[in-house]
C-alpha cells in the first residue's frame, strides 16, 4: 500500500472521529481578518479552552463527499457510500430556496461567497453521477441559476470573470473563475449538456489574459475602476489549486485551449517547494509553512504525469514526504509552523484536513496508476532546474 494510502486512511478516521457529526464536518477554521492574523494563535496555543468557533464549511463537505465516493468506488465498502450520502442530504437542507447558501464565518453574515456554493456543487454533482438522485441535481441547477442571475460576472471585452459575492463589487478573483471553469464543466460532464460550458470562452480569456510571464496567475485584479489589487497572496497553493482546476477542466472536455495556461503554473511552482519539501507561502514570504498547502502542490504535481506532462513527479514526491512526517499518531496534521516566524498553529480544521485527505487519496491513485501516462508533453530538466530554497526554521512550541 502507498504510504499516501495509509496516510490518508489514518487521516480519515480521524476526521470521523473529530469532527464527522453524522451530518457533516464541523469544527474550527482558521478564519479571515483579525482571528487569521492573530488570534487562532492564540486559540491554538491554549486548546484546553473550549472555544466556541465551530464553522460547517462547504467546501470542507465537498472535499469529504469527494473523497468517501472516492474510497466506495475503490473498496465497495457502503459506509463510505453512506458517509457521502448524509452530506449530500445535509448541504441541500442548508441550500436556501433561492439556490444560494450562507456564509458560515460572523465577520461575513449575509454574504453569499460565489466559491462554497461552487464548491457545494462540485461535491454534489459527484453524488449525482453515483446517484442519480434528480433531486440531488435540482439543487446544483438551483445554485446555478443563482450565480448566472444574481452573483453575475463583470465584462471586460472578450474577458468574463465571475463576482466574488452576490450583489457586492469587489476585485476579480481568478481563482473564482478558474473553480468556476470548472463547475461548468462538471455540470456539463454530469448531465451530457454542453450548453452550460457557454460561459467558458470569456472565462478562458479572462484566465489568459491575467496570467503573467512567470507563469503565475495574480490574485486578485482590479476592477475596471478600481484600485491596483494584490497580486501576491498565499501565491503557490493558490495557484496550485487553480492548476488542478484546470487539469480536471481538461480531463473533462479535451479541450486543450488552457494546457499552455497550467505548463506555465506547473513551471511558476517548480520554485515552490523548500529543501524539505514545505510549500513557500508566498512570493515574498518563503517562512511560513503551511501543510495543506504542501499537499496541495504535491496533488498537483503528481497529477501532472496523468497529462503526460513529465518532470515533476520527484518535487511531488517531495511535497507528499512532507506532509507525511507531519502526520500525527492519531492521523491528525498540524496546520502550519513559521507563522510570524516564531509561532504555530496546532488546531484541527476540518476544511483543510478534508482537502489533504483528498489530495493524498488522488496521489496515491496516480503512484499506482502505471496507465496514467499519455506522452502529451515533456519538460525536460525540470527537477534538476528547480529553484531551491531553505526549509523554514520555526520554533516548535
Amino acid at each position: 500500500m502507498e504510504p499516501q494510502r495509509t496516510s490518508a486512511l489514518k487521516l480519515y478516521c480521524y476526521l470521523l472521529d473529530r469532527h464527522w457529526n453524522g451530518h457533516g464536518l464541523i469544527g474550527p477554521d482558521p478564519g479571515i481578518r483579525f482571528n487569521y492574523r492573530i488570534w487562532r494563535f492564540l486559540k491554538s496555543y491554549l486548546r484546553f479552552i473550549p472555544w466556541n468557533d465551530n464553522y460547517y464549511y462547504l467546501q470542507a463537505q465537498a472535499y469529504w463527499v469527494l473523497a468517501n465516493w472516492k474510497l466506495f468506488s475503490e473498496t465497495k465498502d457502503e459506509r463510505y457510500r453512506d458517509v457521502a450520502l448524509a452530506s449530500s442530504d445535509y448541504m441541500l437542507t442548508r441550500q436556501r430556496t433561492d439556490g444560494a447558501w450562507d456564509y458560515p464565518n460572523p465577520e461575513w453574515k449575509g454574504r453569499v461567497a460565489t466559491v462554497e456554493g461552487v464548491w457545494a456543487s462540485i461535491g454534489l454533482l459527484e453524488t449525482y453521477r453515483q446517484t442519480g438522485n434528480q433531486a440531488v441535481l435540482d439543487g446544483v441547477l438551483r445554485w446555478y441559476t443563482y450565480m448566472i442571475d444574481t452573483v453575475g460576472f463583470e465584462r471586460n471585452g472578450e474577458e468574463v470573470a465571475v463576482n466574488y459575492f452576490a450583489k457586492r463589487k469587489s476585485a476579480r478573483v481568478p481563482n473564482n473563475s478558474i473553480t468556476v471553469l470548472r463547475f461548468l464543466a462538471e455540470l456539463a460532464d454530469a448531465t451530457q449538456q454542453e450548453h452550460y460550458l457557454e460561459w467558458g470562452a470569456g472565462l478562458k480569456a479572462f484566465i489568459r489574459n491575467v496570467q503573467t510571464e512567470s507563469g503565475e496567475i495574480p490574485y486578485a485584479v482590479a476592477r475596471l475602476t478600481a484600485t491596483p489589487a494584490p497580486l501576491h497572496f498565499q501565491c503557490f497553493q493558490y495557484n496550485a489549486y487553480q492548476c488542478l482546476s484546470l487539469m480536471r477542466y481538461y480531463k473533462l472536455t479535451g479541450d486543450p485551449e488552457m494546457l499552455p495556461v497550467i505548463e506555465k503554473v506547473l513551471a511558476f511552482l517548480s520554485g515552490g517547494l523548500g529543501r524539505d519539501g514545505h510549500a513557500l507561502y508566498a512570493c515574498d514570504n518563503q517562512v511560513r509553512a503551511v501543510t495543506y498547502h504542501a499537499a496541495a502542490l504535491a496533488h498537483t504535481f503528481i497529477e501532472a504525469e496523468s497529462l503526460g506532462i513529465h518532470g515533476y513527479k520527484s518535487l511531488g514526491s517531495r511535497a507528499s514526504d512532507y506532509v507525511l512526517r507531519l502526520q500525527r499518531r492519531n492521523g491528525g496534521v498540524i496546520h502550519s509552523r513559521g507563522d510570524y516566524y516564531l509561532l504555530s498553529d496546532r488546531r484541527s480544521y476540518p476544511r483543510y484536513l478534508a482537502m489533504m485527505l483528498y489530495h493524498l487519496l488522488q496521489i496515491s491513485s496516480q503512484l499506482t496508476d502505471k496507465s496514467s501516462s499519455n506522452d502529451l508533453h515533456e519538460i525536460p530538466g525540470t527537477d534538476e532546474t528547480a529553484v531551491m530554497h531553505e526549509p523554514p526554521s520555526p520554533i516548535d512550541l
